[in-house]
């Protein structure tokens, strides 16, 4: 494993055990402790380990983990199946021919959004890079995505800047936008764990960091969460609040990958308006 895999997974671990209360697994907190959420040494003894062992994990000095021992742990810190493939990303990448990330359309992909019209789609890739999107979902946000300027066509840079984007996401106070920008780090760091070579995806992530703090923190907290396609309501800037089921379609082309967001509305009424307004 290599070593920045190693730390980390320290870093990963040691952020949940410190998030879990002594009493939510049936231990008794101690009356004197400086140690915030778990000790090592109760992580270690429900996971059937040493603590020497656990700590050296934690501190990543150890390069080989069974699969049983990280699974033992994961049932421990009570990881999430996202989690829990996180840490697998990090103890052993996939062994696929890893595609870099879409930074151009092509043609056929062009056609493709054409034709989802009056469905709102856009194409993104690993880097949260909106790489273009169709005319009904320009539409859907209220403006030209791809009248900005490169430095702005990214998911995560525009819900923790822009307004209108804001407004689609129907962020309207501080708790949801926290609760958006905290997915879309668990998205990333799930991402670096399976790019960990990748120097634009670091540097995205620390230009992040240093654009939101709300971001930092999330990145800090260990935050891990995969894509997926969920039921949500967004507010279309022509419409109003709408119900859309965001499906995900992964691209794979050549030497880069991308990532086909589509929307599609709940029932015929929904879609026949969205039709009208392309009209």
């Amino acid at each position: 494993m290599k070593q920045d895999n190693l730390k980390l997974m320290g870093d990963f671990l040691r952020a949940k055990r410190e998030n879990i209360s002594p009493e939510t697994i049936g231990l008794t907190k101690p009356s004197r402790t400086r140690t915030r959420g778990l000790r090592r040494d109760d992580v270690a003894y429900l996971s059937g380990i040493s603590t020497i062992w656990y700590s050296k994990i934690e501190r990543g000095q150890v390069a080989g983990i069974s699969p049983q021992v990280l699974v033992s742990i994961s049932k421990t810190l009570r990881l999430t199946k996202s989690e829990y493939e996180y840490l697998c990303n990090l103890m052993s990448p996939r062994k696929i021919t890893q595609k870099d990330p879409c930074c151009t359309v092509s043609e056929h992909a062009s056609q493709l959004l054409l034709q989802l019209n009056p469905l709102p789609s856009l194409l993104m890739n690993d880097y949260l890079d909106i790489i273009t999107c169709n005319s009904a979902f320009d539409l859907m946000v209220g403006f030209s995505i791809d009248s900005l300027p490169l430095t702005e066509k990214n998911y995560l840079c525009l819900t923790i800047g822009n307004s209108a984007w804001q407004k689609l996401l129907c962020i309207d106070d501080d708790d949801k936008l926290e609760l958006q920008i905290t997915r879309m780090a668990g998205f990333l760091r799930d991402t670096l764990a399976r790019l960990p070579d990748d120097e634009i995806l670091k540097k995205k992530i620390d230009d992040f960091r240093e654009l939101s703090q709300l971001f930092d923190k999330a990145w800090t907290d260990n935050t891990v969460l995969q894509p997926e396609g969920v039921l949500y309501v967004y507010n279309h800037a022509e419409l109003g609040k709408i119900s859309l089921d965001k499906q995900l379609w992964w691209n794979f082309t050549g030497d880069s990958s991308s990532r086909l967001n589509i929307y599609h509305p709940q029932d015929k009424v929904d879609r026949q308006r969205l039709l009208q307004i392309m009209q």
